[in-house]
């Protein structure tokens, strides 16, 4: 019997020439301090970095913003979902694809189609020009990477309240903010779901603790 290592899909699309950038990354490339992932065009690349408690840190770059974005998740997320993605905050756009690789095609090839339907070039390069504009954007890709965030921290154990023998937690989104409740103590805090210091905290920490008055 012969066993296959276990490979993930990652695609992204390179901001400098439009390609898709499509690599299988096995459980042993990720055991290391770094990896590349580069564009033919030489324009791009995604870096992974594998941090101290167990983490992966993907520097994505954005066919929207002229500096790259970065995401905090679990090497267990990363190897065991079939299929999740990381946004673009501002466009509310995909821009990273993590999966098995059926799913990562079929999400990029609907992530083409929304792009077409959506924007224009004029409307592309406006964005592009607009980046530092982000204070007012409310989105709900935002509020989702929240979710899966605080979903992450809840699996390993690393969100704290008043109780203690471990909470009982509630998440809720609202209409500008994803909150989070322990229905036992009552600690909490709130997010908003756009470009902020708090939220971004929140998405690099490596465990939350919840507020009393909340």
């Amino acid at each position: 019997m012969v066993i296959e290592p276990k490979e993930t899909t990652i695609a992204y699309r390179c901001p400098e020439c439009g390609a898709v950038i499509y690599s299988a990354v096995g459980i042993l490339a990720l055991s290391g301090d770094m990896v590349k992932l580069k564009c033919a065009c030489g324009g791009s690349e995604l870096i992974l970095e594998n941090t101290r408690d167990g983490k992966i840190r993907f520097t994505v770059p954005c066919i929207f913003c002229p500096h790259p974005h970065s995401f905090l998740v679990s090497r267990k997320t990363v190897l065991s979902r079939d299929f999740f993605a990381f946004p673009c905050s501002y466009a509310g756009f995909d821009i990273c694809f993590i999966g098995k690789k059926e799913a990562v095609e079929a999400a990029v090839e609907e992530a083409d189609r929304e792009l077409y339907e959506a924007l224009s070039e004029e409307d592309r390069q406006a964005l592009h020009e607009k980046n530092g504009e982000l204070s007012d954007y409310t989105d709900e890709h935002m509020a989702d990477l929240i979710l899966f965030t605080l979903g992450d921290l809840h699996d390993e154990g690393k969100i704290f309240c008043g109780c203690s023998d471990g909470g009982d937690f509630l998440c809720e989104r609202r209409e500008q903010t994803v909150a989070i409740s322990c229905k036992k103590c009552g600690y909490g805090k709130e997010f908003y779901a756009f470009d902020c210091p708090d939220t971004h905290a929140l998405l690099d920490a490596d465990e939350l603790h919840l507020e009393k008055d909340f």
